[in-house]
């Protein structure tokens, strides 16, 4: 019995000594981050049935655990990521919100009432050289605050690929980490006697660390086979595999019917901020089908002016290219053009209503699977500003690809939106006017890439195509020594004449956008004859209608004989190629003057052509109309929304619009970072160190040490005296 208590004593001793270096141990790493308090398991020890009794034998210190509670720590995961998602976005969203200060600042706002007050003065004094430098001064502000603007955001769109490249780096590295801790836990973990609670700390720091980089799951199945998998299920870490995520360029795909014929590969060129889905709502061969087009995964579709859902056609081939593969026209939607290509003229064209094609114009995340291949798993946000779940939504790399894609993307859309409205507006009342001096040339500013599809077709490349209409073109001419009006002859054509007949078959055929090609422009432009002689040279430069007077418009000695004014436009012709237009550009990025009146002011166009052919002095229709615009509902289209309200009006509601999201993300960063605050709290009451409690346990294991000291001094007593008993 003495040989017991002697054991017990010594267990007594042994597991206060286990107890007591745990809590020193748990002191002295108070303030060590990531670590977690440990605690002994103690079980009592053997026991010997002695006279039909059991005693006990003491206790053993079995193994050390740590204070850990997987469930307290899946909802601060859970929450971090999503309160650093936010602060994030909240932190660049002060800078963006900075660009669209018009409150303490002269911006676009300024800008725009200065441009439009200019022409309401032109209209006061048409002939003023210092008013009409004034329009030209005003103009040119307005185009360097619009360019200005963009590039502000198009900086802080650039240096988020460059923190999403380092995010992609951190969290391969992060991965490897784990699953090179997940060997070493599983060599060092012996069950139910050794834990390696140093490793688990390490691997929970950079499982916490991964969480505020991207939205995560973890899976611990012991001995080191533990998996990390993004919340939409696509693993980074299973026990020692490791999965990568990767930046990839730009790329398309095909995803059609099950049943479909097509044999082509969609191709594309020119950048977006979003994917482009296009979906066939109407089968056929290609130049037969239609589709239309998503920039959020389908969950809406782009719209025309009209509100409408959009549907474009679908290119034909027009022959093979450089690597001889047969290739089609090209089709603009929003911002990049698209076309196919076959492998052989014989291939299947036809598509199948439901087909779709998958186009992603920039630079976006991937998981790699290597069989399988990269999978898009980029954030996206709907138009309807909820988060597409099938992709990451949560820490950081969220808030980069929300700011780059969603919000910047979004607010440069809103901005060339309004640029281009500006830029047709002004240029439709424009064009139809007369500056001080008739003019001799025109120099279009718009170029069409295509010169054969119809002006009115996506498939033209004319970013105004859905602005024209059918009709015809006015222009007038005059002696350029008396300034008279020139009557025309018999058998003049004064009008732009469609028909290549000559005579023409039925009299003048009107322009129509959806027959009509710049090659046809030009041609209708070269059929104009006064008194029997051909007036224009139109030709095509870099894409562009160029008009020139002929040489049958000249004397003997060279000398023109007449100079014209262009009129009414019933078309919209001239404003969309650019000719005797006050701007050029189409965005806030290209906005910028005309090059042919940059320099001269006298070609600002203040008044028109009245019925006597005539511009009388002081004729102020076009700069009264043009200084109008800043009243005057138009039409403003986003592709995914359609606006009709004033061109002032549109900026304030973007500037209002940048406060308001500036305001979401602040209430989010404050809720979220609020809750995860709370399960922070949570999660440190159990596996947090408390030095009160550890004192107050210091004190409890030295007080049991020192009471299993005493009781092997009272074994070694009793011992001793029944030895002198014997004696």
């Amino acid at each position: 019995m003495l040989s017991n208590l002697l054991t017990i004593g010594r267990s007594a001793l042994s597991t206060s000594q286990a107890w007591v270096d745990i809590t020193g141990n748990n002191i002295a790493n108070a303030d060590t981050e990531g670590y977690t308090r440990r605690y002994v398991v103690q079980k009592e020890a053997a026991t010997v049935t002695i006279n039909n009794n059991q005693y006990g034998l003491g206790s053993n210190a079995e193994q050390v655990l740590r204070y850990f509670d997987k469930f307290l720590e899946d909802n601060f995961l859970n929450e971090s990521t999503i309160a650093n998602r936010w602060t994030e976005q909240d932190n660049i969203m002060a800078t963006l919100e900075s660009i669209f200060n018009e409150a303490n600042t002269v911006g676009l706002s300024d800008s725009l009432d200065k441009f439009f007050n200019s022409w309401q003065k032109l209209a006061l004094s048409p002939e003023d050289p210092s008013v009409r430098t004034s329009v030209l001064t005003n103009g040119q502000t307005l185009d360097d605050m619009f360019a200005s603007i963009r590039r502000s955001v198009k900086t802080i769109q650039e240096e988020m690929d460059g923190s999403i490249q380092q995010a992609v780096d951190r969290i391969n590295e992060i991965s490897k980490a784990i699953a090179a801790l997940n060997k070493k836990i599983g060599e060092a973990t012996i069950s139910d006697v050794t834990n390696p609670n140093a490793l688990y700390d390490q691997r929970d720091m950079l499982v916490e660390e991964l969480a505020t980089l991207v939205d995560i799951k973890t899976v611990d199945n012991g001995m080191g086979n533990y998996r990390v998998q993004l919340t939409t299920g696509q693993p980074l870490v299973d026990a020692l595999k490791t999965y990568d995520v990767d930046f990839q360029g730009p790329q398309a795909e095909n995803r059609l019917m099950a049943d479909s014929p097509f044999e082509g590969t969609i191709n594309f060129q020119g950048s977006d901020d979003f994917e482009y889905t296009l979906e066939v709502v109407k089968g056929g061969t290609l130049g037969e089908a239609e589709f239309r087009a998503s920039i959020d995964g389908g969950v809406t579709w782009l719209m025309d002016d009209d509100g409408q859902e959009k549907h474009f056609p679908s290119p034909t081939i027009k022959g093979t290219n450089a690597a001889g593969k047969y290739e089609t026209d090209a089709v603009l939607v929003k911002d990049v053009s698209i076309s196919f290509t076959f492998d052989a003229a014989s291939a299947n064209q036809t598509l199948l209503v439901g087909d779709a094609f998958d186009i992603v114009p920039k630079s976006d995340l991937y998981w790699i699977e290597p069989t399988r291949g990269p999978e898009n798993i980029t954030p996206q946000i709907t138009m309807t500003g909820t988060d597409n779940l099938d992709r990451v939504s949560g820490g950081k790399m969220t808030s980069y690809f929300t700011i780059r894609d969603d919000v910047c993307g979004r607010y440069m859309d809103e901005m060339d939106a309004l640029a281009k409205s500006v830029v047709w507006e002004v240029n439709r009342l424009h064009s139809q006017g007369s500056g001080l001096e008739k003019l001799t040339y025109a120099t279009g500013q718009n170029r069409i890439p295509d010169l054969k599809n119809p002006l009115g077709l996506a498939t033209s490349g004319n970013v105004f195509y859905d602005k024209m209409q059918a009709g015809n073109t006015n222009f007038y001419f005059y002696d350029i020594a008396t300034g008279e009006y020139v009557e025309p002859a018999n058998g003049d054509t004064l009008q732009l004449n469609f028909d290549p007949n000559d005579p023409p078959l039925n009299g003048v055929k009107n322009f129509d956008p959806n027959e009509h090609s710049l090659n046809d422009v030009k041609e209708a432009f070269n059929r104009v004859t006064l008194n029997g002689k051909r007036v224009f040279n139109a030709d095509i430069q870099d894409n562009k209608l160029i008009l020139q007077m002929h040489d049958e418009a000249k004397d003997p000695n060279g000398k023109l004989l007449w100079n014209f004014a262009f009129g009414e436009d019933t078309t919209g012709l001239l404003a969309a190629l650019g000719l005797n237009c006050f701007f050029s550009g189409n965005d806030a990025n290209s906005l910028a003057l005309s090059s042919d009146i940059a320099n001269d002011y006298t070609k600002i166009s203040a008044g028109r052509v009245n019925g006597g052919y005539e511009v009388n002095e002081g004729d102020n229709t076009i700069a009264n109309a043009i200084g109008g615009l800043d009243t005057k509902d138009v039409t403003i289209n986003t592709f995914w929304k359609t606006t009709i309200q004033t061109i002032p009006e549109y900026y304030a509601g973007l500037v209002s619009v940048v406060g308001s999201d500036k305001v979401h993300t602040e209430t989010n960063k404050a809720y979220h970072t609020t809750l995860a605050q709370s399960m922070l709290e949570r999660k440190e009451s159990v596996s947090g160190v408390n030095l009160d409690e550890e004192m107050t346990n210091l004190v409890k294991y030295q007080s049991a040490y020192k009471a299993a000291a005493k009781l092997i001094t009272t074994a070694d007593e009793m011992l001793g005296i029944l030895i002198g008993l014997k004696q």
